[in-house]
């Protein structure tokens, strides 16, 4: 086990902030590891380094703050099947001093959330979230080299609309900029380097790194978008990992006295690395339990199939085609955002389908009105099938809709009635979608959508690579 920090307790004079000691000798170059998006990829993919190798790194190079920027659950059996237990397990064998909470977190609700936040041995952060849970904090200070730290956690304003409302409660979730000012406030004569941990969009990154001059640096997460190199707004530095533990980022801080004078940051690769024993021993025995039904080969995939969430991609077609073909009806309908992965070329596993669709959305079969059908393909991209459409992303979300018609050609009346597939995140207003609530004979059929995909694919030697001009995107 790796040494844990000393957790000395809350402070009255800040409240929703925690204060802890590194016990680091003084010295004025300090070392900041992080990862962000790692959505349950415990294991080595090939591409990815898996949990035991970033150990590895972290024990070889001992850094003075190990940090991650959210969303550490929903992507894999090894993660999702044990609540996100083995996540945190594996976490505390690393060594990690803080996260900040990301929108899927939320994604077992509120109940097994707060299990995993009393499991962790460290803190979750968000100075802009609110609800239930005792364990969250907005921010926490750690003292390392004579220099006092102070880590404050953000949560996307996105949260609402990217998590199943059913997992949400009674969450709120408060403006980026009012409470990062309260939480500042409240804790800048106490530390000399302000570092904010968040789960944000790029914009919203920019917006808080314009807004506030004096962070020093901002360790970001959920748009899965790596940085090679830093973004700097003014003397800002913004970093990112990408997703799912391919890299670990290390900031090199140089301090005179209390003032930092040089950052350097490096991107690390994990799958090069060794993996660290006892973390390979803590996953031993979840990967036993999943192996038998997990490495069951379904199909074959000729070639790799990946999808976009910015133009037509034949696994996201694939998807469409099964739930539509699942659900009986005229059209599906289905979000890019809960497609997660790619598969192929080579055998289709069952544990590759959960990666490809980890969350728990179930078909949900329903009638809509043509005009209600327009407003929704307005909003922004779906993937489709049984229709043909063209669509405009340089124009605002609802009016995004070129044309559509039904794949044979016909005209969709504003009047009339189509049978359509969706999933119940959608149903729900997820991603914004909230038309779907003007759908009428609506049926939940349980069926999850890996379900789904698995029963359409089934046995095939060759699944099919549907690329037909289906989506056209302007830009």
């Amino acid at each position: 086990m790796f040494p844990r920090r000393r957790f000395l307790g809350f402070v009255a004079v800040l409240p929703f902030l925690v204060v802890i000691s590194l016990g680091a000798a003084p010295q004025t170059h300090v070392v900041i590891m992080h990862t962000n998006d790692i959505h349950g990829h415990l294991l080595p993919d090939g591409v990815t380094g898996g949990s035991a190798r970033i150990a590895s790194i972290v024990r070889k190079m001992r850094p003075n703050l190990m940090l991650d920027a959210g969303d550490l659950f929903t992507g894999t059996p090894i993660a999702d099947l044990s609540g996100g237990r083995s996540t945190i397990e594996v976490m505390n064998a690393i060594g990690y001093d803080a996260v900040a909470l990301g929108n899927h977190e939320f994604d077992y609700g509120i109940d097994v959330l707060r299990q995993r936040m009393a499991q962790a041995n460290f803190q979750f952060l968000s100075a802009n979230v609110r609800g239930p849970l005792e364990d969250l904090h907005d921010g926490a200070i750690f003292s390392s080299a004579g220099i006092q730290f102070g880590v404050v956690g953000l949560s996307t304003e996105e949260l609402k609309t990217t998590t199943h409302p059913r997992n949400l409660g009674l969450i709120e979730v408060r403006d980026l900029v009012e409470s990062l000012e309260e939480t500042i406030s409240r804790m800048w004569d106490r530390v000399d380097f302000l570092i904010v941990l968040g789960h944000l969009t790029p914009a919203e990154e920019i917006r808080v790194a314009q807004a506030f001059p004096e962070i020093g640096l901002i360790i970001g997460g959920h748009s899965h978008q790596e940085l090679t190199e830093p973004i700097f707004v003014g003397e800002t530095m913004i970093v990112r990992t990408g997703h799912y533990g391919q890299w670990i980022g290390r900031i090199d801080i140089e301090f005179d006295g209390p003032r930092a004078r040089n950052m350097t940051y490096r991107l690390i690769p994990t799958v090069e690395a060794d993996p660290d024993a006892e973390v390979a021993d803590i996953l031993a025995p979840y990967e036993a339990a999943l192996s038998a039904e997990f490495s069951m080969v379904v199909a074959h995939a000729p070639e790799r199939l990946q999808s976009s969430d910015f133009e037509e991609s034949p696994l996201a077609n694939l998807i469409a085609d099964a739930v539509r073909a699942q659900g009986g009806t005229q059209i599906a309908l289905t979000n890019l955002g809960g497609i997660r992965a790619g598969f192929g070329p080579g055998p289709i596993t069952r544990g590759k389908l959960f990666e490809v669709l980890p969350f728990q959305n179930t078909l949900v079969t329903m009638k809509l009105s043509g005009r209600n059908l327009k407003s929704l393909l307005a909003h922004d991209l779906l993937a489709v099938s049984g229709l043909r459409i063209e669509v405009d992303m340089g124009r605002p979300a609802g009016d995004r809709l070129v044309s559509v018609a039904l794949s044979d050609g016909t005209s969709i009346e504003d009047g009339a009635l189509y049978s359509v597939t969706a999933n119940d995140f959608l149903l729900a207003g997820g991603d914004g979608f909230v038309e779907f609530a003007a759908g009428i004979e609506i049926e939940d059929t349980g069926m999850l959508l890996r379900e789904a995909l698995e029963a359409y694919i089934a046995g095939s030697e060759a699944v099919p690579m549907p690329l037909d001009g289906r989506v056209r995107v302007r830009r």
